[in-house]
Parts: structure tokens; sequence; C-alpha cells
């Protein structure tokens, strides 16, 4: 069992230091944020180049730092992983930590809560959890969900197989061009709110690492306009929130316009660490794992646990796994299992455009009711149109257009700037990319372990009667089957740390997630709402 480490308040640089000698074995440490001050370590004078490389590390890992979620930092130092957490998380480490008996504080100990009753479908199967050598994993779907899941499953020590029926992987909705990463958050404390603050921080550190020397991303930050009078409000309440400045803050068009490097007329607000990135590159790099085999133009067939394994028949033939985890987005429609729960489908089309003397002095992604990114390999990638329940992948010229209109509302200069090039003009030979995008009723990811649908709308029948009918008979799941989905058109920020959050589900090591994110993402949640509104058919 890997030993944890607890401090009840943050240790000093040299302590950190001191403790990494003396414990060189794999280790959590727990640093309990006890208010808003933003985190600085002091370097010691005189450092040595391994103190510079260690306080360097510390920094980085904390760029991102928020401080109404819980900041998992994974292998942040070899054998090491960092966890900075607020007051009410480190009050409830049993959300976590599955014996938080056994946490070695550092510290005096923060007193504990005691767990919350939970309802019988919102109880986790009681699975044994599988040694990783002894996993080999089935992931369905190659986008960025089935990719991080990949990730982080290998780097746990687990086999894993990857069926993907395009022939390339990332060709869905994880293909677009340029993609923004950044939390556009609410100004209250929602679920969605808390896991975009996490996800931001811990996708932001993957790039770092996948990518050190940003070829296939950039680190320029995002400029969030004001585009109208309910985006103003929601961002003048987010720029109250001062303890944030290390993430974003408030911007003038005047300071706007210095950052961008171009004409800004709008207000707003500066995430600073915000980044483009090219989706299908970082899906590539995730998959890049000695532990990973990755199958393209492999479609499902059917998918069945024989007491023993699961049974996965495609149109290249039979895999045997220990685990199944779905990761289908738009394909959940088709795919087995998973297309017993009801989800929403959103289609969305980009649009590319080569750049301009004028157009390349954009130095920063610009996000509004639409977004553009600055140029990379001589193309600006822009859009995007979101229209609901609408299955076709076809590029459309009225999309196009519409997406030129929307860059005239968000930016007049790089629309009349990108105008000018024959090959932008009336949808000449530059086509953007389309897909469907896969989300649920309340636009939360779909994330956990799945059930036996039918069997479950019979042991839950009776919440059609009464939707507080008290009911104690165990979920029906399957066994060791997951899903990681419906992330919508925030698959950036949120598939990584679900990812992680599903490996530590079958792994058996700390959860990233609290309590409240695994509920709100249960997939149960969607058959619950079916049966008690009367939707089953």
């Amino acid at each position: 069992m890997t030993p944890i480490y607890a401090w009840a308040t943050l240790p000093e640089f040299a302590e950190i230091q001191s403790f990494l000698t003396e414990h060189n074995h794999p280790k959590h440490l727990i640093f309990c944020l006890q208010n808003t001050d933003f985190p600085h370590f002091t370097q010691p004078e005189n450092s040595t180049a391994e103190q510079t490389q260690l306080h360097t590390a510390l920094t980085e890992s904390t760029r991102c730092l928020t401080f109404d979620a819980v900041n998992y930092i994974a292998n942040w130092q070899p054998q090491t992983h960092l966890w900075f957490m607020p007051v009410a998380a480190a009050s409830a480490l049993h959300e976590h930590f599955t014996q938080p008996e056994n946490i070695i504080w550092q510290t005096q100990a923060i007193p504990q809560n005691t767990p919350k009753s939970q309802k019988s479908w919102q109880t986790q199967p009681e699975n044994p959890h599988t040694q990783p050598e002894n996993i080999h994993a089935v992931i369905i779907g190659a986008g960025i969900a089935g990719a991080a899941t990949a990730h982080e499953l290998a780097i746990h020590g687990a086999k894993v197989t990857v069926l993907e029926r395009s022939e390339r992987v990332a060709q869905a909705g994880s293909g677009n061009q340029q993609g923004l990463l950044y939390a556009k958050i609410s100004p209250h404390n929602t679920e969605q709110t808390e896991l975009l603050l996490t996800g931001y921080g811990y996708t932001r550190r993957i790039l770092k690492t996948l990518f050190p020397n940003q070829e296939n991303w950039g680190a320029t930050g995002i400029l969030h306009l004001n585009h109208n009078e309910s985006e103003t409000q929601r961002n003048q309440k987010l720029a109250q929130k001062t303890h944030y400045r290390h993430l974003y803050r408030p911007v003038t068009p005047e300071e706007a316009s210095q950052i961008a490097g171009i004409p800004i007329a709008q207000s707003g607000l500066y995430w600073q660490q915000g980044a483009w990135l090219n989706p299908p590159a970082i899906v590539n790099a995730l998959l890049q794992h000695p532990n990973i085999t990755v199958h393209t133009q492999t479609q499902v067939h059917t998918a069945t646990h024989n007491d023993a394994h699961w049974q996965i028949q495609t149109n290249q033939g039979d895999y045997t796994a220990t685990h199944l985890i779905i990761c289908t987005g738009a394909d959940n429609q088709t795919t087995p299992i998973i297309r017993d729960y009801p989800f929403q489908m959103i289609r969305g089309q980009t649009s590319v455009a080569t750049a301009t003397e004028g157009s390349l002095k954009l130095k920063t992604a610009l996000s509004g009711a639409s977004y553009i990114s600055p140029a990379w390999h001589n193309q600006h990638c822009f859009g995007a149109t979101f229209i609901n329940n609408d299955p076709s992948s076809e590029w459309r010229g009225e999309d196009d257009t519409a997406n030129q209109q929307e860059l005239a509302q968000l930016n007049p200069f790089l629309a009349s700037e990108l105008h000018t090039q024959p090959e932008n003009i009336n949808h000449g030979s530059l086509k953007g990319h389309t897909a469907v995008r896969c989300d649920s009723h309340d636009h939360l990811p779909v994330v956990g372990a799945l059930s036996d649908v039918a069997a479950m709308r019979s042991v839950y029948a009776k919440l059609a009667l009464d939707k507080n009918y008290r009911l104690t008979a165990p979920c029906p799941y399957l066994p060791n089957a997951y899903t990681n989905t419906a992330h919508g058109s925030r698959g950036l920020a949120t598939a990584p740390i679900c990812a992680a959050e599903i490996a530590a589900q079958i792994c058996g090591t700390p959860h990233p997630l609290s309590e409240r994110l695994r509920q709100a993402l249960n997939p149960n949640r969607l058959i619950i709402r079916q049966i008690v509104r009367h939707e089953v058919q």
C-alpha cells in the first residue's frame, strides 16, 4: 500500500525537499490550503541545481491551482503524487482515500467528517480491485476520452487495447485543427465549475509533460470577451474573486488589444494560463505507450461477459478483456451497452482560413460566442456551430458562412483581414472540421461504472410512482464495465481528469474527483431520470 502523508498547512519548500530526500519511495503528499492566499515557496539562497529544479517544478505545478476543488498533481516527481486540498476536502479524505485512518499526519490532524449515506444506485460496485499487471482493458473509442483513459491505465501498468472504427484516431469530436483549453466556469460553486477548475489544471500539466517544446500547442493565453449582457455580468462576478488572479483577470478593451496584438473592442477576462492546442496531436501522444495497442477500422458489434471476461466481437475479429471502457462519444447511439443510455447529440463545424500579414499579429486566442486561435501552420481555426439533434457530419457551406458571420461579431478586424485571401472567400478550397458532439441533459460528462439498464429499470421501477421511494436493493452493475463520455465541447478540460478517475476506480488508487463530482457524473443518473420522468418505453 502506497503511504500517504498529510500536512494541515502548507509546508515550507525546505521541508518538502528534506521530506523527499528522506522518503525515497512511492507516496502521496497532501497539503491543505487553509485560505485563498496563493502559495509562494521560497527558494533558499545559493540553491543547488537540484534545489532549483525542484523549486521550478513546484512553481510550475501550482500555476493553475484552484481553491474550490482538489488539485491532483500526478507524478509530480518520480514516485511522488501531490494533492493540494481546500479545507472542506481535507476534512473528507475518505472521499479520495479508501483508508483515511492510515494517513500519516506530519502536523496535527484535521478532524474528519462522517461519510454521508447514499442511495443504492449511487453506491459504487463492490468489484475487487485487480492488480494493474493483471488487467487487460479494452477501450472502445480513440478520441480524447478514450486516449486519456488508455494512457492513465497504461501508466498504472495495465495492458490496454483501443478499438477505433475510423481509419485514424481523433477523427470525430476530437478532430478539430485547434481547440481551446480554459475553464469557462460559473461564478457559483456548481458541480460543473468544480470539474472544470480541477480538470483545467490537470490537462494543462499534461500538455507541458507531453509537449515541453509546445510544437502542437501554444501557451498564449485566452481572452474571453464580453459579447453580450449575460456574459458581461458573469465575467464581472468572476472578476470579484480576486484570489483567482493567477488564473484570470479582468481587462479593458485597451488592455485586451495590447495582449492580443490587434484591435479589441470589448472588455473581458484574460486567462493567462489558457492555451490553444491541436487535439489529434494530443490524442496520438497519449496513445504512445508500450502498454497500449490501437486497432483502427474496427467496428464493435457485440460485447458480452461470460462470468470471467468480456468478449468483444468486431469486424476485425474477437477480443477478450478483463475490463471494458466505452468512450465512443456520438457513436454511443450504435455502440453495445452504452446505446441503452439517453444522450443528446450536437452537430458542430469549425472553419479554417489562411493567415494574412495582419492576422499573424494575433498573439492570443479569442473566445466569445465563437472563437479563433492564433495561426498554426499559417492557418487560423475558428467557429464553431452548435446544432442540436442533427446527426450529420457532412461539411456545409451555410455553417461556414455562419462561422464567418460570428467571427465578424467577435472581431471585425480579423474577419476583414481573412476576407482578403481568395481561398478564404465563398467556401474556397479550405474546409474545416465537422463532427457530432455527445452531451447529457445536464451538460455534465457521464463517467463511472455501467449498469445493466434493463435490470436497473426493473429494480427501481417504483421511483416512477414516487421519486423518494426508499429502495435498498443493490444496483445491478455490469462486471468491470465503465464509461468516460458525453464531454460535449469541454472534453479538453474534462476528459483527462475523468480518465484519471476511471483508472482510480479500476485500480483501487486514490480518487482525484470528490464524491460530489462522482455522483454528479454517475451514469446511473440518466436511467433514474428516465424512470422518474416516465420516459421509459
